[in-house]
Parts: C-alpha cells; structure tokens; sequence
C-alpha cells in the first residue's frame, strides 16, 4: 500500500511496499484540518456538513488526496503487520473492524457508511468521504457486475432484430475477445463525464443515459496496471475461436459469465491496491450516488449493439461517407435548382435525419452511408429504425467512427487516442464503431472523382439512368453530396435512386 502524489495519480502497481522512512507520527485524524486553500469558505461549510451533503467537488475542497496520503504513511506498517489490503484497513481503523467491501462476498458486510460515525471527530468529513468512495466504488462494480448479466439478455434479443433491419445475412465471423473488450469498456466510453462528454445528444436521446458515471476511470485504471488489464481480458475458458454474429445469441450468455467473473477479480485487486483504489476515486466521482442499475445495464448494451451493427454494416461492405461543410437540408432550401431532390428541406428529425444523411450540426458535416456491393442501396428507413428501437444511435454510430478515425489518423481507425496493451494484443477501447470514413469531392465532376481521400468504387459515375442514350447521365450513390447534384453548368440526367426502365439494381 502505497501514498500518492496530493497532484497526481500514484504510477507504481505494487500494493505493500514497505516506506517506513516515510512514515508520519502524527495521525491525520487528529491533525490539523485539510482542507483546499483555493475553495471558497461557503465550499467547505457545505463539503464538512457530511449529513445533508455529498459533492464530486468535496474531494477537492476538503483535500481527501493529501489526508488520505497522511492516513497511509501513519497506518501502513499496521496494516501490513495485520495483512490487510487498503480498503479493509481503512475501515478496520476508522469504522472499528466489521466491514468487508473488498469482495463481492463480503456485501453485507459493507453498508454505507453512518454520518453519526464521523461528526465528532476533527477530520471526519475526510475519513467518511474516503469510508464512502470505498462503499460506493464496491456497490458500482457490483452493479456493473449485474449489469453485465442483464446486457446479456438484452443485446441477445437485439442480434436479430439488427439482422432483420439491416437485411443482411450477418456471416462474418468476430473474435470473442473483441465482444469481451467491447462489454468490458463500455462504461468508459459512454459515460459522459468521459467519451460522452463529446456527443451530449445521447443524454436527450435516452431516458437516464444522460446521469452521471465515473466509468473512464475503469479505462484510467487499467492504463496504469496491466494485471488489471489482463483480469478484467481474461478469457478463461472461453477458448480462441471465433464467432459468428448470428451465433451471438447462444454464445453471448457465455462470454458474459467470464466477464462477470473478470470483475469478481478486479474488485478484490481494486479494494486491496490503494494505487488502483486512487485511480477510480481522486476526481471525486464517487463521493456522489452512481446510477441505477438500469443505466449501467442500457450503457453497456448499446455499447454491444453498436459494436454488432458496425461490424455487420461493415461485412456487407458498407462505408460511411460525409460531406464537409454542408447542411444538407439547408442545400434543398437555398433556391437552387439541383439534379435530384434530396428528400430534404423540411428541417431534420428527432434524431438529426433527413433523407438519407444524418446532421452533425456541431462540425457543420453531413454523414451518410454506401454499400459498395451496390451504391444506390438506400439505409434511412433501415437507420431509423435502428435508432427507434434503442439499437444504437447516429452519435455513436457515424461520431464514434469518426473519433476512432481521427485518433488513427486515417479514414479507419483500429486505435483509439488511448489504447490498452495486453497479453491478448492491443485492443481498442473507444472505437466500438470503425467503420471506414470517405469524404465526398465537391469539386470534380467525372468519371475519377467520386471522394477525395478514399479510391471511388467501380460503378462510380455509371451511365445507366434508364433515359434516353442520347442524353448525358450518371448514376451517383443514395448519399452522394457533390456537384453532380448541386452544378447548375451540368447538362443531363443523374440518378440516386432505382427508378423505372433502369433495370434490375442487383
């Protein structure tokens, strides 16, 4: 057990290194107060009033870092001299022994902690802040661990259903520990005080989604220990093989016991290492309620199922594409005469669609997709769909793509800005979609220049509108935003759509 920096989070893995040198003759409990200069006399009032108030911001105000450092330099040796990790310590010492909230096992035997406990004493705030950050840490994985299991249920009933609106066969085979990856990182990458932070629409898209979760901590504190890592990847008996997504269902159930037990270990490794402990709790997250389990478990299911429809979109050969700089809907209303209608012009649905492009009014971009196999196919029913049922959602979809792209810095992303190295590989933990990105040309207008950063495809600019052969034509992609539309110098006929006399569009 080891004492951090009162700045930064504590680099060192080890949880019993002996630093006698270092230690204090003083207890911190009954030393002078600790408390944040730079907080205002009303911040402290409020933070030292534990009974009416539990505050993220308290952990600063009040200064848990540099007390609890204190309390480890003057309690380690009894500690250690008693075997006992972090958090059974701290409570054996403060709360006079009876609590064990380093394991599952021990949860009734792990209560909240009682606010008459800590009143009397000089620095009781700070020790019932740290007692509740242990209680609140456990009762979050705890949950996480029961959500898990409920995701199970849920994404199974999803896979197909997402097979079904998407009209695909679903045959490609997906590594069992990419679903492994994708279930264990999903708190960190949709809990907004984290990933989420860049997509805020998920808070007014989902009932609950938008509450307050401290789940990229889990990503911060397996950044900085690879045993926690190779816990939470540990596949077990899983074995190596891989699955198919319309297997998903009679496999999931599978996948998701492992997990269960990946987390059943890491909290034992969480309580017992104040190095790890020190990772999840110094920003305060979690001197605050955590969510519901119905949160936890709706996070980490949407996760899964983005992850699916991606893949499956992506086995079918379908790209994203956008147009930079461009409101489409604003495009149909500006006057202009253009080739084809959009399909917009009458402003964009609840979740940012119209016709077949999705809006990012943030970067001014219009997002889309294309099937490769055939460039007229046509996903908006199929979208929205998805979204209605809470499959997934355009954020996660089309932004998490471009996050994952852009972090790659490439029009696929396979890394995220941060990536985990493990025993298994390096694996992915923001990039639950990674679909290719292509950027439509709105300059050139020929047969070469379909995007400007990807190869065009082979039916690019195709004469084959069905009209007459002595008229100009081109058939462009269902999502196409460029000048084949919007050039009033062109003279002919251009199609998006399969429309009569032009043939069977398989």
């Amino acid at each position: 057990m080891q004492a951090s920096s009162s700045n930064s989070s504590p680099a060192a893995e080890s949880s019993t290194a002996s630093h006698a040198s270092s230690f204090l003759e003083v207890n911190p409990d009954t030393a002078s107060t600790y408390l944040d200069p730079n907080a205002t006399q009303d911040q402290h009032a409020h933070c030292l009033d534990i009974a009416a108030h539990q505050y993220q911001v308290c952990w600063q105000v009040l200064n848990i870092t540099g007390y609890i450092n204190d309390w480890i330099s003057f309690n380690q040796a009894k500690c250690e001299s008693e075997d006992m990790g972090f958090a059974d310590c701290f409570l054996y010492i403060e709360v006079h022994g009876g609590a064990n909230c380093t394991s599952f096992t021990g949860r009734s035997q792990c209560p909240s902690p009682d606010t008459n406990t800590f009143l009397s004493r000089t620095n009781g705030a700070h020790s019932y802040y740290v007692a509740f950050n242990i209680w609140n840490l456990q009762n979050w994985f705890f949950t996480y661990y029961l959500a898990v299991g409920e995701a199970n249920g849920l994404a199974s009933d999803n896979i197909n259903m997402i097979a079904r609106t998407l009209d695909l066969p679903l045959p490609k085979s997906i590594s069992i520990m990419d679903v492994l990856a994708g279930l264990a990182w999903a708190f960190g990458l949709l809990s907004p005080s984290g990933y989420a932070e860049k997509i805020p629409t998920l808070g007014e898209k989902i009932v609950g989604f938008g509450a307050q979760s401290p789940g990229e901590y889990l990503l911060r504190a397996v950044q900085n220990s690879p045993t926690l890592t190779r816990n939470i990847l540990s596949k077990g008996d899983l074995g190596d093989a891989d699955l198919q997504i319309a297997e998903m269902g009679s496999n999931l159930a599978r996948i998701t016991a492992q997990l269960q037990t990946n987390i059943q270990n890491a909290i034992i490794m969480v309580m017992t290492n104040f190095t790890l402990f020190f990772d999840f709790v110094s920003d305060g997250y979690f001197s605050t309620q955590i969510e519901n389990i119905n949160t936890v478990s709706q996070n980490v299911t949407l996760a899964l199922n983005t992850y699916l429809v991606s893949q499956a979109l992506q086995d079918d050969k379908v790209i994203i594409t956008r147009a930079l700089n461009t409101d489409v809907n604003q495009l149909q209303l500006n006057g202009s005469a253009y080739q084809y209608d959009t399909g917009c012009g009458h402003g964009y649905d609840e979740w940012g669609m119209c016709g077949s492009w999705w809006y990012d009014s943030t970067n001014n971009i219009s997002y889309g997709l294309e099937s490769l196999k055939d460039m007229l196919n046509n996903y908006t029913d199929a979208l929205e769909s998805l979204f209605n049922q809470g499959i997934t959602t355009p954020e996660l979809l089309f932004m998490n793509s471009q996050f994952c792209a852009d972090a790659a810095g490439s029009t696929q992303g396979n890394a995220p800005g941060t990536s985990l190295n493990t025993d298994n590989g390096m694996w992915n933990t923001e990039c639950i979609s990674n679909m290719k990105i292509c950027t439509w040309d709105q300059v050139n207008m020929d047969t070469e220049h379909e995007f400007t950063d990807c190869q065009k495809e082979g039916a690019w600019a195709q004469a084959s509108c069905g009209a007459s052969l002595e008229i100009v034509q081109w058939t462009v992609p269902a999502s196409y935003i460029g000048p084949y539309l919007t050039s009033p110098t062109f003279q002919g006929v251009v199609c998006n759509k399969w429309g009569k006399g032009m043939g069977n569009p398989g």
